[in-house]
């Protein structure tokens, strides 16, 4: 195998047995799927400038912009998260067992503590120097999960443990005064 100089794209190279020329670049007919020999070409001509790697010189990676993406991308992730807690919330029944209470109130714990730590949670996004904008990201997560904890409220009203009738009220509410009496005669 000749090796290439150092700084400059690796060329595969095969002695040839019977070529006669032990250096040639191979160019086959089988090359693999996907392979096109005239985009590795114009690779070689960009490269030429020596800078080692292939397109490195000719396209600076907006790695803000990359992490703008990936911060959006983890916002739009939770809402598998969500609706999966929203689907086995509902599988959990609508009557009051052990179960279905552990499950509603999971479904109210995990999306309050997700918002409650959203802000550690998009510091890897921000970068060194904190140029890259998290602040829609992290609404976008916190609205997720803020229906998730909408549909967490909504479990714990049907099942009957969210106080939302005045019935629920009844031994808060003082006796009124009797304005009336009535007396035997």
């Amino acid at each position: 195998m000749a090796q290439a100089p150092a700084g400059s794209l690796r060329r595969w190279r095969a002695s040839g047995q019977g070529s006669g020329d032990s250096g040639a670049l191979v160019t086959s007919d089988l090359s693999p799927s996907g392979y096109n020999h005239s985009v590795y070409l114009t690779a070689l001509k960009e490269d030429a400038d020596g800078s080692g790697s292939v397109g490195a010189g000719r396209v600076d990676v907006d790695k803000d912009a990359l992490m703008e993406q990936k911060a959006w991308e983890f916002a739009q992730s939770t809402v598998k998260q969500v609706g999966m807690y929203a689907f086995m919330m509902y599988m959990s029944g609508g009557s009051v067992h052990i179960f279905s209470i552990m499950m509603t109130f999971t479904g109210l714990y995990q999306p309050l503590m997700a918002i409650f730590n959203s802000g550690k949670a998009f510091e890897r996004f921000k970068g060194a120097e904190g140029r890259v904008k998290t602040l829609g990201p992290r609404l976008l997560y916190c609205l997720i999960q803020l229906s998730g904890l909408g549909f967490a409220l909504y479990k714990l009203a049907n099942i009957g443990l969210l106080p939302t009738h005045i019935s629920d009220w009844v031994s808060g509410v003082q006796v009124p005064v009797a304005r009336e009496y009535s007396v035997r005669a």
